[in-house]
């Protein structure tokens, strides 16, 4: 709910059917985790467990997407960055459609806010974008580099705003260099 309140923030894009050219090294990072996790839920919905499913439309949706990627494209959607409001939405309007089976009313409110269509429904399910698996061989690093970070701020008594120096960007991650560097005020 979180975030989709957050996403109704920013004009939906015309067609999220359709991926944009030039999205950002994030946001084929969380395309690619998003359709890793599509790929188990719709895997897991022909199977009938219904444990897998939602619990990995769970973790997805409150753990990675909201604490990493939200974090990273901030500024960019606030700036109006079309490329983050379209990957936001492309995200939060599947994922109402692989939880409608379990969440329908909710689900039902949400897409019909936001996308004018019911994701109860949606006849098929969601179609995956991009998955790179390169960039997905890198989760573990950037959620253990934002964790180091942010605890390393915590433990100087610093707000998660704050700039900071003495950390450094492992090298695995240069291609996310200047994300986490704005994202985490590195100095």
């Amino acid at each position: 709910f979180n975030v989709a309140r957050f996403a109704s923030q920013f004009d939906v894009p015309a067609n999220l059917d359709e991926t944009p050219d030039n999205l950002s090294v994030e946001d084929r990072w969380i395309l690619s985790e998003f359709s890793h996790a599509m790929n188990k839920v719709e895997s897991a919905w022909r199977n009938l467990d219904i444990y897998t499913a939602t619990q990995t439309l769970k973790t997805f949706g409150t753990g990675i997407l909201p604490s990493h990627w939200l974090e990273m494209s901030k500024s960019r959607l606030y700036d109006g960055d079309e490329n983050a409001a379209w990957t936001i939405h492309r995200i939060v309007r599947d994922l109402m459609a692989a939880l409608s089976p379990v969440c329908p009313f909710f689900t039902h409110h949400i897409s019909s806010t936001l996308y004018e269509v019911s994701s109860v429904d949606v006849r098929e399910f969601p179609q995956r974008t991009l998955n790179d698996e390169s960039l997905r061989n890198l989760t573990n690093l950037i959620e253990e580099f934002n964790g180091d970070t942010w605890r390393t701020k915590k433990e100087a008594g610093l707000s998660l705003n704050s700039p900071i120096s003495g950390i450094s960007i492992p090298e695995e991650l240069n291609e996310f260099r200047e994300i986490l560097t704005q994202m985490h005020k590195l100095e």
